[in-house]
């Protein structure tokens, strides 16, 4: 253990931290203030016993005007009885004892009984001094190396010439013992030997002790110094650890709210998606109807576009798929004066587009006409606007209706006449006479417009002719002279519906004599 201080002090020095480590220390004392430092001093300062010829003396630090000085507070005279001795060196010792404790206290050595000397040795001996000095002892001492307790000190370093001042100093053992022996007969208990006299402080890096007898090799068992350590390193591991463990914490509680984030959007998403499919299931119908003009809007555009010598034998519109996307296509076959005209009559309406003729025109023999047959494409319709089918805001509630008046008691019915018969002629019908208008009834609150919706006529209400007769259905079924209203007749086998009304010539050649509208492609 000894010899693993002295290598570290060696590699200290080597390294320069022992001097560096000297000079940040005076630089944290000076910012001290002199009164702590001073009594921080005093406090690591020990008792100097300090043996001379005849008497040996008792030293104490103390302060005074600010700095920490050595005062003697007991001298003890060696000659006389030797149990006189002991016991007034007891009590001028127990003064500065404390219960409990051995008072550690440092020897003095006398002048007389130490030899110093100042050495210039190679500087490639320092990691080796003590060991290289053991070896020289008796070149630079009068007595042999197992004679003395000697300590070196490096004093100074001259890089340049690779050279170091070192002081030795060197003590009899004889005499070392002797005092050593005294001072721990007296309940003292001796750390360090040093070749200063008092009232000069005792130099820290001269220790003639033997090494045996230091106590360096139990100061790490010492609390006071374990102590300091262990708060130090405790409070290091909690300021390194309680931020890890707190940010551990917290990424704890982040997760956890991400993970219900996490769910809630997993949620959310499932019901986006449901509702985007079954919004998708309830417009396809919707967006497959206005995707293109409805067939009577394509018919009627036909109509419009079609020139007055032109009509229709065929008129077909059919769904083909190419690729991803549907078109509509219509296909057009019939009879014109100028069938060349047609194309661009189609490429100028608002509904076609791509038109082209499919297939060469024929001419009619005899005649004018031709017969085409021409082919295009309808243009996709944009979508309407959505519209929403609920509302997120609560509906206001409607005001009540009132009920409504009365209604007025029905006319009575007129009776029955009898038949007329055979040859005679039915009388002209009697006119009734004008009903007295009815009494003013009180003004009633106006009642709510009723939503707009179907018309349908009362049951009772008075149907028109085809002659502009107006005639009643119960009437009629009471009054069998009454005439039945004209009917359109129904036609032959075979034959076209008919009407008693005229029909342009002009409108029966456009209307198209076939018309097919096929759905995908059938």
């Amino acid at each position: 253990m000894p010899a693993a201080g002295a290598a570290r002090r060696d590699w200290a020095r080597q390294l320069g931290v022992a001097g560096f480590w000297r000079w940040w220390m005076r630089m944290l004392a000076s910012l001290v203030p002199a009164g702590p430092r001073a009594a921080l001093e005093r406090r690591r300062m020990r008792p100097v016993i300090a043996f001379d010829t005849d008497h040996v003396s008792v030293w104490q630090a103390q302060t005074r005007d600010g700095k920490v000085e050595l005062a003697e507070i007991a001298r003890v005279a060696l000659a006389g009885d030797a149990n006189a001795v002991a016991t007034e060196g007891r009590a001028a010792l127990a003064r500065l004892s404390r219960p409990g404790a051995p008072l550690k206290v440092v020897v003095a050595l006398a002048p007389r009984m130490v030899l110093q000397k100042s050495l210039v040795l190679p500087a490639a001996v320092e990691q080796d001094l003590r060991q290289a000095l053991a070896y020289d002892l008796d070149r630079h001492t009068p007595f042999k190396p197992d004679e003395l307790y000697f300590d070196v000190q490096v004093v100074a370093r001259d890089a340049a010439r690779g050279q170091l001042r070192v002081e030795l100093a060197t003590a009899r053992r004889a005499q070392a013992d002797a005092a050593i022996a005294q001072a721990q007969a007296w309940g003292a208990k001796v750390i360090a030997v040093t070749p200063t006299t008092p009232p000069a402080v005792p130099a820290a890096d001269l220790n003639l002790l033997p090494q045996d007898m230091r106590n360096g090799a139990r100061f790490a068992k010492r609390w006071q110094f374990w102590l300091p350590i262990v708060a130090l390193l405790a409070v290091a591991l909690v300021a390194v650890v309680l931020p890890l463990w707190q940010k551990r914490e917290y990424a704890i509680a982040l997760n956890e709210v991400a993970g219900v984030a996490m769910q809630r959007a997993a949620i959310s998403e499932s019901l986006r998606s449901q509702l985007e499919r079954q919004v998708g299931d309830y417009n396809f119908a919707l967006e497959r109807k206005y995707a293109y003009p409805g067939t009577v809007r394509v018919l009627e555009d036909v109509t419009k576009i079609l020139p007055d010598d032109t009509w229709l034998t065929q008129l077909e519109i059919k769904t083909s798929a190419r690729g991803k996307d549907a078109q509509r296509d219509v296909a057009l076959r019939g009879e014109s004066a100028n069938a060349g005209r047609l194309v661009t009559l189609l490429e100028d309406s608002k509904l076609f587009t791509q038109a082209a003729p499919r297939s060469p025109t024929t001419k009619i023999q005899p005649g004018p006409g031709e017969i085409f047959d021409v082919g295009a494409q309808l243009k996709p319709l944009p979508l309407p606007p959505p519209i929403a089918l609920a509302a997120l805001e609560a509906p206001v509630a409607a005001p009540p209706v009132p009920a409504p008046a009365p209604a007025p008691p029905p006319a009575a019915e007129p009776l029955p006449e009898p038949a007329a018969a055979p040859g005679e002629t039915a009388p002209p019908e009697a006119v009734p006479p004008p009903a007295a208008p009815p009494a003013a009834a009180p003004a009633q609150p106006a009642a709510p417009r009723p939503q707009a919706g179907p018309m349908l006529p009362p049951p009772n209400a008075q149907s028109t002719s085809p002659d502009n007769t107006p005639f009643s259905r119960d009437a009629q079924e009471r009054d069998p002279r009454r005439p039945p209203p004209q009917r359109r007749r129904q036609p032959a086998s075979g034959a076209a519906p008919t009407s008693e009304l005229a029909t342009p010539p002009a409108a029966v050649a456009r209307l198209p004599a076939t018309v097919s509208s096929r759905e995908g492609g059938s």
